[in-house]
């Protein structure tokens, strides 16, 4: 634990920040920022920077902005970098990561040690990040959906990031020989190994896909009828091909590719595959888009987010960082306090708010409090 400017040893199990350093970060100019093991409520007025502190995690975990389209919006204005550094635990191992964005590149490093694989990065540290646009996942095209599957579990699963960028490589030379053959060339020994590679890596990320969906699904129902009082909430997997039986995928996804092959040079596009899945949320069977409520919407959204907590420990070990922007004013005063019940577990929880009204008194009495007010920290 930290203690008067020194580290001391002590065992964790699960994984916790000890400190966030920013410098240039959206706006704030420098900041030294020390979290507890449990809970920590960032509060202060809009647009004061408390939605920052948690991007800035989430970019540090991730390499990539929750709000952000360009990774470069996150430099303060005017300047030509930014850098985020913590230190962290993570099954009782010590590291230190640091991520330095410019306009030219942006570098990793663990320990000091720079890192140029992504997937030897991206895992260190875990987060699970809910904010009010994460309803967006619902509604939003499935383009967003299938985003939201590839970070999670790109998280839990180091070879999943170098499966889905050598299917991306793939994809985009498969799609470019299928012009080649519309212009009526074709090797046809060259265009076969394509697609065996491609059926090869399709099933892979099927299998990663299903896995994860599968793991959501044993705790999203439970925690939905708890938080909501509705019962009946599962993911469906909606795959662009019948995936059936994974053993007998690859001689079916070859011949869906023979019979369609037409179709696909006209397109001159990979019609099947991993990056045409979606998924959706059914309550009762119904799609929660076309049916659900708007506050259905937010606690599904919500009862995802809860049930990962679960899914990272079952197959990791360990609890991720639980990211909370402006949860509570979202949510009316009894389902404020089922969720609460939820922040009760040990895992370190990061939460934002414009009003400690907004939460509950016992919350208040064990966590750590920070005043945010124009990029500063108020202690």
């Amino acid at each position: 634990m930290y203690i008067c400017g020194e580290y001391y040893d002590v065992f964790y199990t699960d994984m916790k920040i000890k400190n966030l350093r920013l410098k240039k970060f959206r706006n704030y100019n420098k900041l030294d920022i020390y979290f507890s093991d449990k809970l920590n409520i960032i509060i202060g007025n809009n647009a004061q920077g408390k939605t920052n502190i948690l991007e800035a995690i989430y970019f540090l975990a991730i390499t990539k902005s929750f709000l952000a389209v360009n990774d470069r919006n996150c430099m303060k204005k005017n300047e030509v970098f930014t850098k985020i550094e913590a230190n962290i635990v993570d099954n009782s191992k010590k590291k230190k990561l640091s991520l330095v964005l410019n306009e030219e590149s942006k570098r990793l490093e663990i320990n000091g040690n720079e890192i140029k694989k992504h997937s030897d990065y991206v895992g260190n540290l875990k987060v699970i990040i809910y904010s009010p646009d994460s309803i967006k996942l619902i509604k939003d095209a499935p383009g967003n959906r299938r985003k939201f599957l590839n970070v999670e579990i790109s998280q839990l699963y180091g070879k999943y990031i170098t499966i889905l960028n050598e299917y991306n490589v793939l994809l985009k030379q498969r799609n470019e020989y299928l012009k080649y053959i519309k212009n009526g060339k074709v090797n046809e020994i060259y265009f076969s190994i394509l697609n065996d590679k491609f059926v090869e890596l399709s099933k892979e990320i099927y299998e990663y896909r299903i896995t994860f969906i599968n793991y959501l699904n044993k705790y999203i129902g439970k925690i939905f009828k708890e938080i909501s009082g509705y019962d009946g909430l599962y993911i469906e997997y909606i795959p662009s091909v019948d995936i059936g039986d994974m053993n007998s995928f690859t001689s079916y996804m070859i011949d869906k590719l023979r019979v369609n092959r037409d179709r696909e040079v006209i397109y001159g596009s990979s019609l099947y595959g991993p990056h045409r899945d979606d998924f959706s949320f059914k309550l009762d069977d119904n799609d929660l888009l076309l049916y659900g409520s708007q506050g259905q919407l937010k606690m599904s959204i919500l009862a995802l987010k809860l049930a990962e907590i679960d899914v990272f420990k079952d197959i990791c070990g360990e609890y991720p960082v639980l990211l909370l922007d402006d949860l509570f004013s979202e949510l009316d005063v009894s389902k404020r306090n089922k969720v609460i019940n939820y922040l009760n577990k040990d895992i370190q929880t990061i939460l934002t708010t414009t009003d400690l009204n907004n939460v509950d008194d016992n919350l208040i009495c064990d966590a750590s409090i920070f005043r945010v007010d124009n990029g500063n920290i108020i202690f």
